[in-house]
């Protein structure tokens, strides 16, 4: 009964571990859903105002603004000589990134990532002109809307690049009639994803009178720069910080996501697997957030939108500082760039019984994976080296899991003894059962427990492997990337379950699930004369190659390697650290003086006397009731 147990208990905790992940993230998706439900209930008039800048004056909406070019000048009052003009393009480069910035709209038009490349060789464009937008909208006097989406900004400056710790600057200026103007100023230093940015009002209190917030419209068709759009739109959100609070974020998801900022927040961010393209601004945003994808089109990942407002009083002179993130989701860089910014790696559950996972990870696994990385060996070799440290850090667990085991099966025949004298009496077989394991000092769950304490490692490494840019297109044996998919079939119709290819890894690791089932069940003693049992070692295993065979090749691999090195260390400590006599030996010491159970071990058995003595009341009701 106890290896039957053993067993099922083991299938079970990997059911637990895995099942989590789908039950947590649908339970963050309803609590996602019923915080935005409140807002948009709660704070409906602060959600109108951040959608239309200055509501409640009775001004016009963006969306109406006048389209032809006459009518457009009208609307933009003392910058209607900004209406018209010639689009003309500024690169700013440094070692990193490729910035172009076009006089219309004076924003950012393209940004290419000079170390990267899309899954399919090609120079990895974050975004650009057709892709995303940022434009400004605000209320001069007249109560009249302008938007600087479609007008000509004059530079102060031309194109540059620099270099290490070199910086240079770059402005455009969006001149009214009579000398003010609208400025957007951006930094550039060698060596840094960052990209400083400065809006600066001049003299703009005579063309905005009246404090109405001023409106930043952000949005963004996400581009597919990874293999498989579905998985990459897993990954991909809308993350952002409140000021001196937590990193949240849209569900990854469901389309047609949308939330109120409750709160001021210091940066937003239109987050994909591996990049991110990031607006700073400590404590200055307020708007809503929104997120669509439509699932049959594979042409984009998703579609983010940020409407953002920035708190405005009339002055000679006033600035808001922020800066651009644009670049890679890499720990350590996401890091430095404070604010929580590495936020938006997501190393564990988002619900709060897991939460904490992300700490073995950011304290463990990513420190130690980076100092591996530091040796420039190849990743696969790095994987190998860390699944063999954490093996060994856990071998006192392992071996208080064999060493329970192999009592169990010191115990089997006296076990099995039960189940001949007491047949199909369950209840009192299992009251035997829990006297002999009392009497021999033996816990029922000692192999057990062990186990369940080594589940946050591999639910730590099921979102650290997926979320580590250092893997991406980096090869390894017939791997051409660690951070997809490793197919040694394709085909072209999708089957269900296991889609358009199988992953050999995937196939390699339910081999081995399998091989490590059936050794433990031969290590117990366990026949497979029981009803059905015959079939467990391969249920899991099976369930688990389904649902890993899109997963990254460094994910399986590692699962891979556990496997095997389980296997191998559970057959060294069996036969050069366990002795079955020894054993034995120690199991008729403790029969001879027998030791009181205290604790759960007590409770449980207290549980069990009072079930088997209802169970002899029942019976001698039932008879007493067939006597009269």
């Amino acid at each position: 009964m106890e290896n039957k147990n053993t067993l099922i208990g083991t299938l079970l905790l990997g059911l637990l571990l895995f099942g989590l992940f789908y039950f947590s993230s649908k339970e963050d998706r309803e609590k996602n859903k019923a915080k935005t439900t409140q807002v948009a209930v709660g704070d409906s008039a602060a959600h109108t105002r951040a959608m239309n800048p200055g509501a409640g004056a009775a001004q016009p909406k963006a969306a109406d603004l006048p389209k032809d070019s006459a009518a457009a000048a009208s609307q933009a009052g003392p910058f209607a000589a900004a209406v018209t003009g010639e689009a003309k393009e500024y690169v700013l480069e440094n070692e990193l990134q490729k910035i172009t910035i076009s006089s219309r709209g004076g924003t950012v038009k393209q940004v290419e990532l000079k170390d990267y490349k899309t899954w399919d060789g090609k120079p990895l464009v974050l975004f650009n002109d057709k892709s995303q937008s940022i434009s400004y909208q605000f209320v001069i006097a007249g109560n009249k809307i302008v938007d600087t989406r479609d007008l000509y900004f004059e530079p102060v400056g031309e194109g540059f690049t620099v270099k290490g710790d070199e910086a240079k600057s770059i402005s455009f200026r969006l001149k009214a009639a009579d000398g003010q103007y609208f400025e957007q100023k951006y930094t550039l230093k060698g060596n840094d994803y960052k990209l400083g940015y400065t809006v600066n009002l001049v003299g703009m209190d005579q063309v905005m009178p009246n404090a109405n917030d001023i409106q930043i419209t952000w949005q963004s068709t996400l581009l597919n720069l990874e293999r498989l759009v579905d998985k990459e739109r897993g990954y991909t959100a809308v993350y952002y910080k409140y000021n001196d609070g937590d990193v949240q974020h849209l569900d990854e998801t469901k389309p047609d996501q949308q939330e109120s900022l409750i709160g001021r927040a210091d940066w937003v961010s239109f987050k994909q697997q591996f990049f991110n393209a990031s607006l700073f601004g400590k404590g200055l945003f307020k708007g809503s957030l929104k997120s669509d994808y439509d699932k049959n089109d594979k042409s984009y990942v998703k579609k983010d939108n940020a409407v953002l407002t920035l708190d405005y009083k009339p002055a000679a002179s006033v600035s808001y500082d922020m800066h651009f993130y644009f670049g890679p989701n890499h720990y350590s860089t996401l890091k430095k760039s404070g604010e929580d910014f590495e936020g938006i790696l997501k190393l564990s559950p988002d619900n709060f019984a897991f939460n904490w996972i992300k700490y073995i990870s950011k304290w463990a696994i990513i420190p130690t994976f980076n100092l591996l990385d530091k040796a420039h060996l190849n990743y696969g070799i790095i994987i190998l080296i860390l699944t063999l440290l954490l093996k060994l850090v856990l071998t006192p667990l392992t071996w208080k899991a064999i060493k329970s085991g192999a009592y169990m099966k010191v115990l089997k025949p006296e076990i099995d003894e039960l189940k001949e004298k007491y047949g199909d009496d369950q209840q009192r077989i299992q009251t035997e059962q829990m006297k002999i394991y009392q009497k021999a000092g033996v816990s029922p769950f000692g192999g057990c427990l062990p186990m369940l304490l080594q589940m946050p490692i591999l639910m730590s490494m099921y979102y650290f492997f997926p979320n580590s840019i250092e893997l991406r297109q980096q090869p390894f044996l017939w791997a051409t990337d660690l951070s997809s998919y490793d197919a040694i079939m394709s085909w072209t119709s999708a089957l269900p379950l296991i889609g358009n290819h199988l992953s050999l890894f995937t196939v390699l690791m339910t081999i081995t699930s399998i091989l490590s089932a059936v050794y433990n069940q031969n290590q117990s003693g366990m026949n497979n004369s029981q009803p059905g049992m015959q079939y467990m070692p391969y249920i899991m295993p099976v369930m688990l190659m389904f649902m890993f065979n899109d997963f990254p090749a460094a994910l399986t691999y590692y699962y891979l390697l556990q496997n095997i090195l389980t296997i191998a260390q559970q057959w060294a400590i069996q036969k050069f650290f366990i002795d079955e006599a020894e054993l034995h030996r120690t199991i008729q010491q403790n029969k001879a003086n027998p030791k009181k159970q205290t604790g759960f071990m007590a409770k449980l058995q207290d549980i069990q006397r009072q079930a088997e003595a209802q169970q002899r009341a029942n019976a001698n009701a039932k008879g007493n009731g067939k006597k009269k």
